[in-house]
Parts: C-alpha cells; structure tokens; sequence
C-alpha cells in the first residue's frame, strides 16, 4: 500500500498540512513532447527491466485501469493534506506539464488506448481535492549561457529545468519566502 495507507503513519494523518510536488509525474509520463526522453525511458524499460519506468509509462499492466498509477490515482490521500502545491516548468521535459500540474492535455482526449484512463486519473485525484487549497506554481528558470556541449544538451532536452528545482539555491531560497505560509 502507499506509505500513508501503512498502519504506523495513522497517527499522522491528522497532522498532514501540506503537500508540494516538484514537477513529480502524477499522471506518468503519457503525451511526452520529447522524443529523446521517450527513448531514453523505451530503453531504460528494456535494458534495465526499470520497474518504475514501466508503471510511469502504464505498460505495466494489459489495461490501463489495471495500472498502479490508475490504481493509486483511485486513493484520497492527497485530500488529507490541507494544502497541496503543484510546482511545475513548462522548460522541464522529462516529466510531461500536465502530469506534474495534474491537468488534461488534447492528446489524451484523441488517444482511445489510454485516453480514458487518463482522464479518469485526472478526476480521480482532483476530486478529493474539493475542501484542499490546490495552488499551481509555475517556474520559469533563466536560460543557462554555456559553450560546453553537456549543458547544451541539458538544456535541450528539457534535463536542466528538471534538476534545477534541487540545485538552484536561489530558487529554493525564493519559493520558501514566497510560500512560506504554506510550511509553517
């Protein structure tokens, strides 16, 4: 089960206040715009047998509603928290926007494989949601200027944006002063 479905964090459950996603891929990784990360994560399933990347993809399973992530997705966890903050880059390409941002995209209202279940997930988490404070936060990092060939790439392929919500200190330091009524 989720680690807040687990018997020794009950006593806990009353005090949860808020919840803060860094461009965490809540509806998996589905509708991706960039190809290199799609085969990057083709790969890594193939190659390394990477469970994880096998449930974000919702191939871990015949049907989609079978998936863990569609499973998980079913849960009201999220609902306990009063406040739950969706911090998200649109520059960040390894998790797709709309997953990290809880939010439908066109794709999947065409794909009849996986459209359904996507927007079932979609309504599955926001649905408890109703008496939580939802905040989305969109960050937009300054483009790194570089004649090394590694953060070129980087940035292309959307890694830099990704990572950058851990190693900028100075966003960090930012988000915390701007929110900072949500942590305390």
């Amino acid at each position: 089960p989720p680690a807040l479905q687990k018997p020794q964090l009950e006593a806990l459950l009353p005090r949860l206040h808020t919840y803060i996603s860094l461009s965490g891929p809540h509806l998996g990784m589905l509708y991706t715009s960039n190809m290199l990360v799609e085969l990057g994560v083709w790969g890594l399933r193939k190659w390394k047998n990477a469970q994880c990347l096998t449930e974000l993809s919702l191939k871990d399973a015949k049907q989609p509603t079978d998936t863990f992530l569609y499973t998980l997705s079913k849960g009201d966890m999220l609902a306990r928290f009063t406040n739950v903050l969706l911090v998200s880059s649109a520059e960040d390409r390894y998790v797709p926007h709309h997953s990290a941002r809880l939010q439908l995209c066109p794709e999947a209202m065409h794909d009849p494989r996986f459209g359904t279940a996507f927007v079932s997930m979609v309504h599955n988490i926001l649905s408890p949601l109703q008496c939580s404070n939802l905040v989305h936060v969109d960050v937009s990092f300054l483009p790194l200027i570089s004649t090394k060939l590694v953060h070129q790439l980087d940035q292309a392929i959307g890694r830099k944006a990704h990572i950058d919500f851990l190693e900028q200190q100075a966003f960090l330091q930012m988000f915390v002063q701007m929110y900072l009524s949500y942590l305390v």
